[in-house]
């Protein structure tokens, strides 16, 4: 009986590592990789968690006994120097002897032998998983290819998180010296229903002169990209963002919009405002940024997303980029169904100048860049 219980208690001993290795390992890539449902995860911390149970039962009396000597040890030690005798200076103390060197079979067989040797087996099994080679890419490959390869995702990366990627910029940027105009209320009553929007869809290129009014681009920037909720101090927006750390800005380039001077302007997401960069028309230059397209000079606005990829980086690592491209198209398609639904239309663009692009945002194009422009305004009716 005494042999089967010494057997059990190892054997869950072990279970209990070996469980709280993997729950220690999925939990790092939930982290790395946003995984807010990881069932392995869970599954590996429900495991610890019975072998945890199992482990205090058979060893109750074990551990009340110890937790009686070191109490014990406590209280002798307090007493102790309160009363301690002074050692006589005649008497000559022999030190102890050692204790005999324990053999190299008694420490690889014994159970904390066996327990190291099957922690370090399943840390090199491990480590050679996620430390994958090379990936294979045919010379001539253009840099998507060869980021796509490079980025994906190894068991290997979760050390990353322990690397110094930087720190994160502020979750919103600011123009504080900057001339602001607060957009009137959403108003999102009306408009065509969702399943409407969607099945109607479509890039309209063709744009009359009739002026957007200052209601329709507050609505318009609102369902692209708006402050829509508050959890626990995190403000949450009408797209999705990869952890929640919103890479994506908005610009808005006002070509003809009632009540709003032309110009260059950021929108503030917390404030649902504009920030004024540079006043000024500057149809033709939007135009020549986007490889000649007329339409671009004829709409109402135009919406310009930039990325700022520090503010994932910290999280993401090599896969921020990904993300922050993910994201950028969750808000366009955002800015094409709110166009729709209210009669507007829209048109996304990828062919750009960026350098010439970025200058006129007054952005670097390093730290911050743009990736991509939503012409929006009244549409033709032959569009």
């Amino acid at each position: 009986m005494t042999r089967l219980r010494h057997d059990l208690d190892f054997l869950t001993s072990a279970g209990l590592l070996l469980s709280a290795i993997a729950t220690a390992a999925t939990g790092l890539i939930a982290d790395l990789w946003d995984l807010n449902d990881f069932w392995y995860h869970t599954i590996s911390g429900y495991v610890m968690g019975g072998f945890a149970i199992v482990h205090v039962t058979l060893n109750w009396q074990r551990l009340v006994s110890y937790g009686r000597f070191r109490i014990g040890r406590l209280v002798g030690r307090a007493a102790s120097t309160s009363h301690q005798p002074t050692p006589s200076p005649t008497r000559t103390l022999h030190p102890p002897r050692p204790a005999p060197a324990a053999s190299a079979r008694a420490i690889v067989f014994s159970r904390r032998g066996l327990l190291g040797m099957a922690a370090g087996g399943v840390g090199g099994w491990l480590m050679g998983r996620g430390l994958r080679v090379a990936p294979p890419i045919e010379a001539g490959s253009d840099v998507g290819v060869v980021y796509h390869q490079w980025s994906k995702p190894g068991l290997i990366d979760a050390l990353g998180t322990v690397a110094n990627w930087g720190q994160a910029p502020p979750l919103y940027k600011e123009y504080p010296g900057a001339t602001r105009r607060l957009l009137p209320d959403p108003g999102l009553d009306g408009g065509l229903s969702a399943s409407q929007a969607i099945v109607r869809r479509r890039s309209i290129r063709a744009y009359i002169g009739t002026p957007m009014t200052s209601e329709e681009l507050s609505k318009v920037l609102f369902l692209t990209s708006g402050v829509n909720a508050d959890s626990h101090g995190n403000a949450r927006r009408t797209a999705p963002s990869s952890g929640a750390l919103y890479p994506i800005e908005v610009y808005a380039v006002v070509h003809n919009v009632a009540d709003v001077a032309p110009g260059v302007y950021h929108y503030a997401y917390r404030d649902h405002a504009l920030e004024l960069i540079r006043v000024g028309d500057h149809r033709q230059a939007v135009v020549d940024q986007g490889i000649g397209q007329e339409f671009l000079g004829q709409c109402g606005a135009v919406l310009f997303l930039t990325m700022i990829l520090q503010r994932m980086r910290p999280k993401y690592q090599d896969r921020s980029y990904r993300y922050g491209l993910l994201e950028a198209g969750h808000i366009g398609e955002n800015a094409y169904l709110a166009a729709t639904s209210m009669g507007l239309g829209a048109c996304g663009i990828g062919a750009f100048m960026d350098d010439q692009i970025n200058a006129m945002l007054g952005v670097d194009g390093v730290d911050e860049a743009a990736v991509y422009m939503l012409a929006v305004g009244h549409r033709s009716a032959a569009a």
